[in-house]
């Protein structure tokens, strides 16, 4: 047990004396064991840019990870850490608002629904050219029960004329004919 506070203790002498270099190394490997010092980092002195871009980078690569496992309130406050440190990332501000519309989109309340697709829009408002938050526009529309065909098939397919990551395209692509199945059905049975 000694031994073990011993070498801690030793890992955080060194970590405090690391160079800016060494952190976004760290940010980058171990992003957790980075977060686990920021609070040391923080309080020993002013903290110099370069260990402000490592942790940015290290709660923006463990919100990223939070949010890849669904857990959106721990990626928010990652995100939102990172925005403390930089309010002008772009990065986290864009994945802070996804995080937040998946909250709401995932506790499916109506009014819920309707704040996830003000947030999807803001997101896609910081980065125009990603179609992510535009599927998850139409995603939203679909499960207020919408509908209106016209604005699911008007978000999918926005989404997918912009950059799309390439695990979702396919995802996408189904959504459409779906909807656009499901559209023909109720206008064949109201015929």
């Amino acid at each position: 047990m000694v031994y073990r506070l011993i070498l801690l203790f030793s890992f955080i002498i060194i970590a405090l004396n690391c160079s800016g270099g060494a952190y976004q190394k760290l940010a980058v490997d171990n992003p957790r064991a980075l977060l686990a010092m920021e609070d040391s980092l923080t309080n020993a002195s002013q903290l110099k840019p370069s260990t402000v871009n490592a942790l940015v980078l290290a709660h923006n690569a463990v919100g990223a990870s939070d949010l890849n496992k669904k857990d959106y309130s721990s990626a928010i406050q990652h995100f939102k850490d990172a925005i403390r440190l930089n309010p002008s990332d772009t990065i986290a501000l864009y994945n802070v608002l996804i995080a937040e519309g998946h909250l709401l989109y995932k506790r499916g309340e109506r009014n819920g629904l309707w704040d996830a697709i003000e947030k999807y829009h803001k997101a896609s408002r910081l980065k125009p050219n990603i179609g992510e938050p535009f599927y998850y526009i139409g995603q939203s529309y679909l499960k207020n029960g919408n509908k209106d065909f016209d604005l699911i098939l008007e978000s999918y397919e926005k989404a997918i004329s912009l950059e799309l990551d390439p695990t979702l395209m396919p995802i996408v692509l189904a959504a459409i004919e779906k909807q656009k199945n499901r559209e023909k059905t109720l206008k064949d049975f109201w015929k």
